[in-house]
Parts: C-alpha cells; structure tokens; sequence
C-alpha cells in the first residue's frame, strides 16, 4: 500500500494542522492576539468582504495571517470551545480593550450587509464576555416536583425555537428541515398553552424572547435545552448533529445558563483549562 492510500498516513494529515493550531492557540493571551483571533473565529467562509475588513481591523499587527491560517485548520468539533476559551481570556482585558473587540466586530459581521442567524449568538455570546451584558436573574422554583408552564413561557419558547429553527438541524442556514424541527419540539408544550404557526422572529423578537428565556427556572431552562437537542438528532442526517445546530444550540445552553446534554457537549473536543494565575 502505497503512502498516499494509507489511512493511518490520512489521519495524521488531518489532525496535525489542528494540533499544531491548538499549539499556537494556547499562547494567545495578548489584547491586541485575542483580538485579532477572536474575529478571525467569527469570519463565514468564503466572504471576501468580510476578510476584508478582518484585514483592515488587523493591519497594525505581525503574523497575523499565520493566526488566521491557524484558526482555518481547526475542525468544526474545535472552532466553538477556542472561541469561547479565547473570550474567557478577552473578558479579563482592560475595558478599553473589550470595547474595542465589540465595535471591530459589529463592523466585520456588517461587512457582508446581512448578519447570518449564528452571527446573532456570536454577538450575543461576545457581549456577555466583554461584560456588557448581565445575566438575569432566574425565578424562584414554585413547585419542585412539577414543572409550571404559563402560556407567555410557551409563546417565548416558541418564538426562541422558531429562531433556532434557521440552523437546526440543518448544516446551513435557513434548510427547510427547520420547520420540522420546529413542530416537533413544541409538541411538547401543547398541553399547555396553544402552539402558534412557524414563523421565525426577527433580531429584536429574538431578543427578547431569549430574555424571558433567561428568567425561567433552574429546573425549567434544561428540560427546554434537552428537548431541543434530543430532537435535532432524531431528525438530522445519520442521527447526529451538524456543525451549525451544534453551535447554536451550545452557545444558546451559555446565554441560558444551562448545562449541556451530553449528546451535544459530546460534538466538540475538550481543551484543558488554562493554568491558575
């Protein structure tokens, strides 16, 4: 067998350009790094516009394309659990420094003219890690041995739900696949309250659906995270996540709060926590 047929030759392509990322990754810990990293994680494939402005944001620094080459290698499994060790390491710069990641990146996901759904919970997600959005705080548990469920809760669930429905379970925005989705899950709130039609929410609604979301219960916020992912495998192709429902229901579970399920944490490489200081 020659080497170019060999599968243990195969393998080793693929994973050591994502090792050697995660090598380099882990010394990033200056601003203007983080910075630099952070939105090159943010960039859609193939938008020259947007790499475009990533350049512009990124010109005063050195080697910069040798991150973002870096950060091209790492897998679908990687891309999110970096994005999120990098914003952890972001969120302890001085407030200057944050504030200067949230205006680069409203303006590189502007860039293309239209904000993809996923680049709504990047945003959001970047927001709560530079400090400038709080969580909220959750209400008291009424009854722990049943879970309530007032009708405004089913209408937010189902709005939030709706909006998920652009990238769950499909592997691109907007698959029809999304509807389906969205009916399956809500089945389970009938009982309580009439479940409205289909119909995804724009930016705002999202919103502030999301923070009613925020406001249930410690017991309320899995039950709705499970059911979700419980049923994006169910119905995805060969009863496994995408890349893209994985992201958006992993980085929904961080603005809610809420502990993953283990089929969807399952989806992404662990990284080591970084040394105490």
């Amino acid at each position: 067998m020659s080497a170019g047929n060999d599968p243990h030759t195969a393998a080793h392509a693929e994973v050591a350009p994502e090792r050697d990322a995660a090598d380099r990754l882990v010394r990033v810990h200056g601003a203007a790094e983080l910075q630099a990293t952070l939105l090159a994680l943010l960039l859609p494939a193939g938008s020259k516009r947007a790499l475009r402005a990533w350049q512009i944001e990124t010109e005063a620094m050195k080697d910069v394309d040798g991150l973002r080459a870096h950060v091209t290698s790492l897998s679908g499994a990687a891309r999110l659990p970096w994005f999120e060790r990098l914003l952890e390491r972001m969120g302890k710069q001085p407030l200057a420094v944050r504030q200067d990641l949230l205006k680069a990146t409203r303006r590189i996901m502007g860039a293309r003219g239209t904000a993809r759904p996923i680049d709504r919970l990047h945003w959001l997600a970047m927001r709560r890690g530079c400090g400038e959005l709080a969580p909220l705080a959750a209400r008291p548990e009424v009854n722990v041995e049943v879970t309530e469920w007032l009708e405004s809760d089913v209408l937010d669930v189902a709005s939030y739900t709706a909006f998920l429905s652009r990238m769950v379970p499909g592997e691109e925005a907007d698959d029809p696949a999304g509807q389906a989705w969205y009916e399956a899950v809500m089945t389970t709130w009938q009982p309580f309250a009439d479940v409205p039609a289909w119909q995804p929410p724009n930016a705002a609604g999202m919103v502030e659906a999301l923070g009613h979301l925020q406001t249930l219960s410690w017991m309320q916020r899995p039950g709705v995270v499970r059911n979700w992912v419980t049923t994006a495998i169910r119905l995805s192709p060969a009863n496994r996540l995408t890349d893209l429902s994985a992201d958006a229901l992993r980085l929904t579970c961080g603005l809610l709060d809420s502990p993953q399920p283990p089929e969807l944490s399952r989806h992404y490489v662990v990284i080591a926590d970084d040394p105490a200081p």
